[in-house]
């Protein structure tokens, strides 16, 4: 009888040592795309260098209700052009960037004098062995971490359209976020591209809450896509077309062009990391 306490006693031990093991996300992109909700988050937003397609409503909403602001290289001068086209009143009550940043090859002197001369930190980033982007997050932390700073997200406003390998190179940032701990480990980072908003999924389980403004129809869309390695089995809910325990791999199936069926909230157990995009209406000028 002894010992089969003792062997009881020693497998709940193993069973809750192993369930610890599964890691759990809650995402809830509301907190960054409704203006309503904006300030109840700490978030930082990066503007990097692609052409400013949002709703100039939702973009100032997005930067002013922002606790860190930054522009990245060219990105410095595609916010300047913005601020420019916006009417007097608007412009007058823009916040400035908190952090310029990049190796500067994108910009003129002009543009980043005018920018220092309101006092705006500017922090020249001449290493090439990574992209602006990755050096602009690296900067972030830098700041966060001096100012004893936490922040909930990281948005980057970029584009899905242009250069392809520009494009894989903003995604290959989102793997070096973990994987070189770019930013704190409870930041969570987003590429907001045009009407799309991506992140990546971590092995373990997520939950992620469908924004009442996206509905369901021909014109919504979301998708998982394994980058970099397999994603040998992957089990979601809340999809129009579901996997159940079933492998991601470029080859055989990835699931793009998914939409949702209508519930609350999308769940997905991975055991390897997935990109997932999902529409998200209104972002820009239809």
């Amino acid at each position: 009888m002894v010992l089969r306490i003792m062997w009881f006693v020693k497998n709940l031990r193993q069973c809750e040592k192993n369930s610890n093991l599964i890691k759990r996300w809650k995402w809830d992109i509301s907190q960054i795309i409704t203006s309503q909700v904006q300030g109840q988050a700490k978030y930082a937003v990066i503007i990097l260098n692609r052409p400013l397609k949002l709703k100039k409503s939702f973009l100032t909403s997005l930067w002013n209700n922002a606790s860190v602001r930054v522009t990245v290289d060219g990105g410095t001068l595609r916010w300047n052009t913005f601020l420019k086209e916006l009417p007097e009143n608007d412009r007058s009550s823009m916040k400035l960037p908190d952090l310029i940043t990049g190796d500067f090859d994108s910009i003129s002197q002009e543009i980043l004098k005018i920018y220092e001369a309101k006092s705006c930190k500017v922090i020249h980033t001449p290493d090439q062995n990574h992209t602006d982007f990755t050096k602009a997050l690296m900067e972030l932390n830098k700041w966060c971490k001096s100012n004893s700073f936490e922040i909930d997200h990281a948005i980057a406003i970029s584009q899905s359209s242009g250069r392809l390998d520009q494009i894989m190179g903003n995604i290959q940032t989102l793997f070096l976020v973990k994987d070189k701990a770019l930013l704190d480990s409870k930041t969570k980072a987003y590429i907001v591209s045009d009407d799309a908003v991506s992140w990546l999924l971590q092995p373990g389980d997520h939950i992620i809450t469908v924004p009442k403004q996206i509905g369901v129809g021909k014109k919504v869309w979301c998708s998982l896509v394994p980058i970099g390695e397999t994603c040998s089995q992957i089990t979601t809910t809340g999809l129009k077309w579901n996997l159940d325990n079933q492998p991601l791999k470029f080859g055989d199936i990835v699931s793009t062009s998914n939409t949702f069926d209508g519930s609350e909230n999308v769940t997905i157990k991975c055991t390897n990391t997935v990109l997932w995009s999902m529409k998200v209406p209104d972002l820009i000028d239809s």
